[in-house]
Formats: structure tokens, C-alpha cells, sequence
């Protein structure tokens, strides 16, 4: 039987279908499954924290390539089913959300654990937010997206896609694509392609971030309002004095998708020092 028949049996089996809500697609392709679980093992951790295991399936990949998993599952009717399948393999089962998880905290102080997952799409901004807030106890992250996401990641200045996803990933890590999988690898198939991405955290941001929680909030204000100059977008933020006392830094008649990295982090710092 191949994996797509397989999948349909076991959640025949088990009374179980893709759920909307949990935004579900179960990747039915094996050759996929095998080229994420070897991306995320190459050069990294064992140890390993897997985000929306659905029926298991990246999580077996990966068990055989001798890591030990942890995964964390949001849907209840999940968990009866993984428990069964990977009964007796080095695996680890959270009931609970991921974007509510302290994730590195999953695995002892000093790990450093690689991520992976099939995460579902509707959680991959927020998602992000969070791996970057914990880099400093994560270890390499590989993750399938919507390709329009994963696009966004890895944007250049003046491209549409770039904004503040791209940058706060490109600041703290190196982002590369994987290899894109198309709506038939999925069962049911979704309306979009989707990419698997994997980034590696740099030892030091590539730009000078003196304060991050202050570099992510000129990020933010600078591209909450994109068809506005920097001058008007950040006034949505910071008072109009700190605005005009960053004049100096650059051109605030520009817009924030065409600063590189650079330029950013010399706007954070005119702001700071404002």
C-alpha cells in the first residue's frame, strides 16, 4: 500500500479526518517526508521538538533517522491514534498549543533542540514570532509552509513579499528553501503550494541590534502601514519629536520595504537614541 492509502486506512480506522479548524492537509507523499526529516537532521541536534504531528507520519521519518521527538498536538482526537502508532519508540507526546508553549523548555536547559513540523498555515506568522523570540535556546528549525509565506521569508528589499516577517528572520538567522510541495502531496489537498524552508540561527544578528525587543518594535511600526512614508508610519509609534529627532539616520520620505537590514537597524537606533 502506498502512504496515501495507508493514511486513509488509519483514519478510516480510527474515525478521524482532516480538521478545518486546526487548519489539517496530512502529508501523503513519502519521498517529501523523507527529504524534510533529512533537512532537519543534517548538521543538527537528535533531539528534537516536532510541531503538529498530525497522524504521525514526519515523526516516524524522523525516529528512524535516530532522533528522539517530542511533538506537540493541538487536536485531542490526535493523540489516542499517535500514542498508538509510536507506542514504544523514543517519542514524546504534549496535548497542547504550540503558539501557547514554552518550546525549548520541552527538552532539558542546554539542548538547544532542532524543530520541524508540517505546521499548519494559519499559525505560521505568529509561529515565527515565537522561534525567534526563543533562538537562544533553539536549535536549527525546518518547517513546511505556504509558499506564499515562505516567499515572504526569504524576500528582498523593494519586493512586495518584504516586510517585517523577512526581516526579523533575516536578522537572527540563515533562511534557505528545501524543495516546494505541490497540493497533491496532501491529503485532502490544499488550495496553495507549499515550501519547506529551513533556517539556521547566526551566532550574532547580521545587523547591530543593541535592544531587540526595540529593533522588533521599529520593525513592526515601520511596516504596519506600508504605503506610507517612514515619516507618517512611525508616528503610528513613536512621538513626533523621536520621529524628527531620526531625520538624520535616512530619508524618512522612503518606505520601509525598500531599507535593507542595515538601514533598519540604523532607523532603530535614531529612534532609540531620539
Amino acid at each position: 500500500m502506498s502512504l496515501r492509502d495507508d493514511t486513509r486506512a488509519l483514519l478510516e480506522r480510527h474515525g478521524l479526518w482532516a480538521q478545518k479548524r486546526f487548519g489539517q492537509n496530512f502529508l501523503v507523499d513519502a519521498g517529501v517526508v523523507r527529504d524534510i526529516a533529512a533537512a532537519a537532521l543534517r548538521d543538527a541536534p537528535k533531539q528534537v521538538i516536532e510541531i503538529g504531528p498530525g497522524l504521525g507520519t514526519l515523526t516516524s521519518a524522523l525516529l528512524d533517522l535516530g532522533a528522539e521527538v517530542t511533538a506537540v498536538e493541538k487536536d485531542p482526537g490526535l493523540v489516542p491514534l499517535l500514542e498508538e502508532t509510536l507506542a514504544g519508540r523514543p517519542f514524546t507526546l504534549v496535548h497542547a498549543d504550540a503558539l501557547k508553549t514554552d518550546l525549548a523548555a520541552l527538552w532539558p536547559e542546554g539542548t538547544r533542540p532542532t524543530v520541524a513540523g508540517n505546521i499548519p498555515y494559519n499559525i505560521s506568522s505568529p509561529l515565527l514570532v515565537q522561534l525567534v523570540a526563543q533562538r537562544e535556546r533553539l536549535g536549527p528549525v525546518t518547517l513546511m509552509v505556504q509558499t506564499e509565506v515562505a516567499e515572504r521569508w526569504m524576500a528582498k528589499p523593494g519586493s512586495k513579499a518584504y516586510g517585517s516577517p523577512t526581516v526579523l528572520i533575516q536578522t537572527w538567522a540563515d533562511i534557505r528553501r528545501v524543495r516546494g510541495v505541490p497540493p497533491q502531496c496532501f491529503l485532502p489537498p490544499p488550495k496553495v503550494h507549499s515550501t519547506v524552508v529551513r533556517f539556521d540561527w547566526l551566532p550574532a544578528p547580521r545587523v547591530p541590534v543593541p535592544d531587540p525587543a526595540h529593533y522588533e518594535r521599529t520593525v513592526r511600526t515601520a511596516f504596519g502601514q506600508r504605503r506610507k512614508t517612514l515619516r507618517n508610519a512611525l508616528r503610528a509609534g513613536f512621538s513626533p519629536e523621536v520621529v524628527a529627532a531620526a531625520e538624520g539616520a535616512l530619508d524618512l520620505g522612503r518606505r520601509a520595504e525598500t531599507l535593507s537590514l542595515a538601514e533598519l537597524s540604523a532607523l532603530a537606533e535614531a529612534l532609540r537614541q531620539g
